[in-house]
């Protein structure tokens, strides 16, 4: 039997510095173009990450870069927060629903909104790609979920939830505690609205949304 991998040592000095500055970038540039879209000036992400904007470009040398390096993180962090509801709903302090348990999670913890309209400027990469196939897989799982309980109806799908947590987390120019008692209230409707089709086998107007759907609203693929 091979032994266990060890655990990674500890960064130390300039290398812990070094993390801890790139996710003070990332961060305040999440913030910042969710509120200001692709023109969204580097001086105010560098105000906003305390730090100078030379210094944003000697880690990210063009807008491209930066805005793909907040995708990666707004999506792992994402992928982490549906595969753990998934596996938890029900369980001590959270709802049956694991759907309802992934919502009513992003919006009362995550770092800021998602950004689906920046991948329109910027296309897809490996990366990118290899983490929405992940998504899509436990976003699946959650909807599995809640399809063995009866509260999702049929046609529902991963493409569906991702529209429902980009429609339920707009940027709002409120406190977070606001903002979150907005959010929270209409997933309070939303779920109902959800429930009753689930309970009524009625089916709602238009078209299902796939999630091929959903990366063509959220990607343009320059690649080719």
């Amino acid at each position: 039997m091979n032994s266990p991998e060890p655990d990674a040592a500890p960064l130390r000095g300039r290398a812990r510095e070094a993390q801890s500055n790139d996710g003070a970038i990332l961060r305040a540039a999440l913030e910042t173009f969710s509120e200001w879209g692709w023109g969204a000036p580097m001086s105010e992400v560098a105000a906003r990450a305390h730090t100078g904007v030379a210094s944003i470009y000697r880690r990210y040398p063009s807008k491209t870069e930066l805005v793909n390096a907040i995708r990666v993180m707004v999506l792992e962090k994402i992928c982490d927060l549906a595969e753990d509801c998934a596996k938890t709903a029900g369980t001590a302090g959270n709802p049956d629903s694991a759907i309802e348990h992934f919502l009513r999670t992003h919006i009362t913890e995550a770092s800021g909104p998602l950004m689906p309209l920046l991948g329109r400027r910027v296309g897809a990469t490996d990366e990118i790609d290899a983490l929405a196939d992940r998504l899509r897989v436990a976003l699946e799982a959650l909807i599995a979920v809640d399809r063995g309980l009866g509260l999702v109806p049929a046609g529902y799908g991963a493409g569906d939830l991702m529209l429902t947590v980009t429609h339920l987390r707009p940027a709002l120019p409120v406190g977070r505690e606001r903002a979150n008692e907005i959010h929270l209230r209409e997933l309070d409707y939303v779920l109902a609205g959800i429930r009753a089709f689930a309970a009524s086998g009625q089916t709602p107007s238009g078209q299902p949304s796939s999630w091929d759907e959903w990366l063509r609203l959220n990607n343009a693929d320059e690649r080719a």
